[in-house]
């Protein structure tokens, strides 16, 4: 009794004072003779039970802690994300923080049942390098059928069994969007480092850490595809809407897609903020829709236009409004189809804004319109070339078209035609094409576009 008062027990680390109370209770044994040693080798024992439990689980809250921290680092992180390869790549660099000192990366299946090491995010190289064969093989174990769980391999050379450089460990998690095997998060620890304390070998706790984050990416990952896959839809949708309505007029075939590539273009050189670009694309490319409930013979003639055929043919913004407002997500598009045809001294339809009154998306939509009825065959002319349809937008700024964005327009076409002798072929026929979801398509390359004058026709509006 006197030894267990002559010690005290420290409070600080539960772990600590357990061993401390270990070796209090060994010393008592040790001067109790048999029944007492026996005595305390049995609380020996069960001290290192609880000391082996309380281990277990500190290591597993530790473990919950860290897939909690990363996989809020990762959400916070999301909403610059743009695309599946970024997503990818903030699972692979939270990874790397916490399996420092081993190599950790994303590996992809090719159809020749060989994987290849991913590039990182904005790597400029030519192709994906091919991976070694024995990690390929580990790969082809773990990731056969259809949502294979997280593994750990040995990886063993047989031709060199006693370099440890070239044996270890691998750590593989799948990562599928549905049921489509889209990669896998690979961590490798050369069996070199067994003797380093600093990287452990790997524990349950890492598997399921792996496999929670490659679920949580595969997840988002499948999120990203099916947003692309509704926004193409739609905008094959839009097409066939548009190309329906082109059609009626052969002179104004691909005319909508035309007015899309170029306004979007337009908004990119004014720096427009993602989602108002995106309105200003789904307006320019819906802006002439309500001519589907213009007569065809008024679409159509050769001929100049009666004061009433000129009426008519401009109810179409209005009616192209009407059409699109019963689409909600769509509200903010509504000014560039019912103001395309305001012009900026005020002597535009149907309201007679004037300058800065016009909104800015109708203001863009304009010089995209006219620059495409300017450069686009007519039944009463040719087509004019692409500076004299610059030379007519000069002599518009500031009576039909803004002069700031004529401004802006003339010198980025200049610019491109500059580039090369077939730049302006290169740029119609992208313009043409038009007929990607939001930023799929590089829209830095396009040309300028005017309102026609309407002196030809009697009114003839673009």
């Amino acid at each position: 009794e006197p030894c267990v008062h002559e010690r005290a027990v420290s409070t600080g680390d539960p772990l600590q004072s357990l061993s401390e109370l270990r070796e209090m209770f060994l010393s008592l044994g040790a001067s109790a003779g048999d029944v007492g040693r026996e005595t305390s080798q049995l609380v020996s024992s069960a001290f290192e039970q609880i000391v082996a439990e309380h281990r277990g689980m500190a290591d597993e809250l530790l473990s919950v802690y860290e897939q909690l921290g990363i996989i809020f680092e990762v959400t916070r992180k999301l909403s610059a994300v743009r695309g599946e390869e970024e997503v990818i790549g903030l699972f692979r660099d939270s990874l790397q923080r916490s399996f420092a000192g081993r190599d950790v990366f994303v590996a992809r299946p090719r159809q020749t049942n060989e994987w290849v090491r991913a590039h990182r995010y904005g790597e400029q190289r030519r192709e994906n390098p091919p991976l070694e064969e024995r990690i390929s093989a580990a790969l082809r174990k773990v990731c056969r059928g259809p949502r294979a769980r997280t593994l750990v391999v040995e990886l063993q050379d047989s031709h060199t069994t006693q370099d440890d450089s070239t044996r270890g460990e691998v750590l593989i998690g799948p990562v599928y969007s549905g049921e489509l095997l889209v990669c896998a998060l690979v961590i490798f620890r050369p069996a070199t480092l067994r003797s380093d304390t600093s990287t452990p070998e790997f524990r349950a706790s890492d598997m399921s850490l792996v496999e929670s984050l490659a679920t949580f990416c595969g997840d988002l990952i499948r999120n990203h595809r099916l947003i692309r896959e509704m926004r193409e839809m739609s905008v094959a949708m839009v097409r066939s809407l548009v190309s329906a309505v082109d059609q009626k007029d052969q002179y104004t075939c691909g005319h909508s897609l035309r007015v899309g590539y170029y306004a979007t273009t337009l908004g990119r050189l004014l720096e427009l903020p993602e989602i108002e670009l995106q309105m200003l694309q789904w307006s320019a490319l819906l802006h002439d829709v309500g001519k589907i409930g213009i007569r065809d013979e008024v679409l159509n003639k050769k001929g100049k236009l009666t004061p009433e055929e000129f009426q008519h043919i401009q109810e179409h913004p209005v009616k192209s409004h009407r059409v699109v407002q019963q689409v909600p997500q769509l509200a903010d598009a509504l000014d560039g189809l019912l103001y395309h045809h305001e012009h900026y001294d005020g002597s535009g339809y149907p309201s007679g804004l004037k300058e800065e009154e016009i909104p800015l998306q109708a203001r863009i939509i304009q010089i995209a319109d006219v620059f495409d009825a300017l450069t686009s065959s007519r039944s009463y002319r040719p087509a004019f070339d692409w500076q004299k349809a610059l030379a007519i937008l000069e002599q518009e700024a500031g009576k039909t078209v803004d002069p700031r964005l004529q401004e802006v327009f003339d010198r980025h076409v200049r610019q491109k035609m500059q580039s090369e002798p077939q730049a302006w072929e290169k740029m119609v026929e992208k313009a043409t094409h038009f007929a990607s979801a939001f930023g799929g398509e590089d829209n830095g390359v396009i040309a300028t576009s005017l309102p026609i004058a309407a002196t030809d026709r009697g009114g003839d509006s673009p």
